[in-house]
């Protein structure tokens, strides 16, 4: 079985530079975005993605293209950043950045800390591969699913977990099952 993450295109947030978590005010893609998410090239027998417009408009547009019907799995959700959502990045970087070092603590304003993420996502893509024994699924999420998803640290241990760039429409393969 193999995992064919794939980050979302850019996003109205995106450009803004405003911090996206779950926010449904986080808009849809830009026309960048767009075109993006339809110069990805990967192949597989299924698409599932996150619920997030962003996420679903990119795996609409790679579906289109591959002739496949997208399945939508909550769990592939970008992290809950409760206060931190609609605000400035740049504002905030130093607290996000210390989540990703310290990922028991929750964000300020009742979000997910890294350690939630980790097995939230990493329970969503066990139900995948227990449905989808074999196949090679197109996992359209976001940027913190995919960290978590390919690190080695175990946040749920409170070991930082790098916060490294995941560009947009990025795609990153994975075995699970495998070593990381």
């Amino acid at each position: 079985m193999a995992l064919h993450l794939v980050r979302h295109g850019q996003s109205e947030w995106n450009v803004a530079g405003r911090v996206q978590g779950q926010s449904p005010r986080a808009g849809g893609l830009t026309a960048l975005g767009r075109e993006q998410a339809a110069a990805v090239r990967v192949n597989g027998t299924a698409i599932v993605t996150s619920d997030l417009p962003r996420a679903r408009e990119t795996a609409s547009i790679i579906a289109r293209r591959l002739g496949l019907p997208v399945l939508v799995e909550a769990g592939l959700r970008e992290q809950r950043l409760g206060a931190l959502e609609g605000r400035r990045f740049a504002d905030v970087q130093p607290v996000i950045d210390g989540l990703w070092a310290d990922p028991r603590r929750p964000p300020p304003g009742g979000g997910e800390s890294i350690a939630d993420l980790h097995r939230r996502v990493h329970r969503a893509l066990a139900r995948l591969a227990a449905r989808h024994p074999r196949e090679e699924l197109i996992v359209v999420t976001h940027g913190g699913p995919v960290r978590v998803a390919t690190t080695a640290a175990d946040p749920v241990l409170g070991e930082a977990v790098p916060r490294d760039a995941v560009g947009n429409a990025t795609v990153i393969t994975v075995h699970p099952g495998a070593p990381v």
